[in-house]
């Protein structure tokens, strides 16, 4: 078969991506100090443990597809052009560059996760204080930093090392945004929502590393939506 490694890459980053919450399902009650609540302790120990798995995803797509791999696993130029997507109703100028659409779009889907994030995990009697947002941030951008690399790692870098060469960049982006908002239903944010949410979130930074030939603004748009659903966890945890 012409694609058989190309495939085999695709299934090892699926196992990868569905791994993720099974691993968070049985890391539950893993106490790493008293000093944090179950789920801080949680989510420290998943960090940790989704880190090697990612580390050994890198590996296997380095040896498997080592030349694509070396172009798209690196910071990228933010001066390439942002391509318009017409059926979703994004049509930048002709000549606007990743530099700007990075900043504007981060806000953009900041403000998005903030507000599904208050709707799915605040209410009258769960709004946490400024205080205890405070308490907690400094753990929660740490978790944040590790957690999206872990999945830029395996749901963006993988499925473009697999399927580069395969299909044309605008379907590999829809195979991450698929599978990237499959794996969110179960997740937070959770449910339909959630799942279109994060299925338009990670066709968004397939996107953005196709076109920019590395993943700096994947990983740091993805860094800031786990700041920010992290430390809504950790608060209200």
């Amino acid at each position: 078969m012409k694609y058989a490694k190309n495939y085999w890459l695709l299934l090892q980053t699926i196992l990868a991506t569905m791994a993720l919450p099974s691993i968070a399902f049985h890391l539950r009650g893993i106490k790493l100090s008293d000093q944090f609540s179950p789920i801080i302790n949680q989510q420290l120990s998943y960090q940790l443990v989704t880190l090697l798995l990612a580390a050994a995803m890198l590996v296997v797509l380095n040896y498997s597809r080592k030349e694509v791999f070396k172009t798209y696993f690196r910071k990228g130029d933010a001066n390439k052009r942002f391509l318009p997507a017409p059926y979703l109703g994004i049509r930048p100028k002709p000549n606007e560059t990743w530099k700007k659409a990075g900043i504007e779009w981060a806000l953009v889907i900041s403000l998005v996760t903030v507000i599904v994030i208050y709707l799915q995990l605040f209410g009258e009697e769960s709004n946490p204080s400024l205080a205890k947002l405070a308490a907690v941030f400094p753990l929660a951008v740490l978790a944040a930093l590790v957690n999206s690399f872990v999945e830029e790692s395996i749901c963006r870098i993988g499925v473009i090392v697999a399927l580069k060469g395969v299909y044309d960049d605008g379907k590999i982006a829809i195979v991450s945004g698929l599978l990237f908002g499959s794996v969110h239903y179960f997740g937070t944010p959770g449910g339909f929502t959630g799942a279109i949410v994060s299925g338009f979130l990670g066709w968004f930074l397939a996107k953005s590393i196709l076109e920019t030939k590395g993943i700096f603004w994947a990983w740091l748009i993805h860094f800031l939506q786990d700041i920010i659903i992290i430390t809504a966890l950790f608060a209200i945890g």
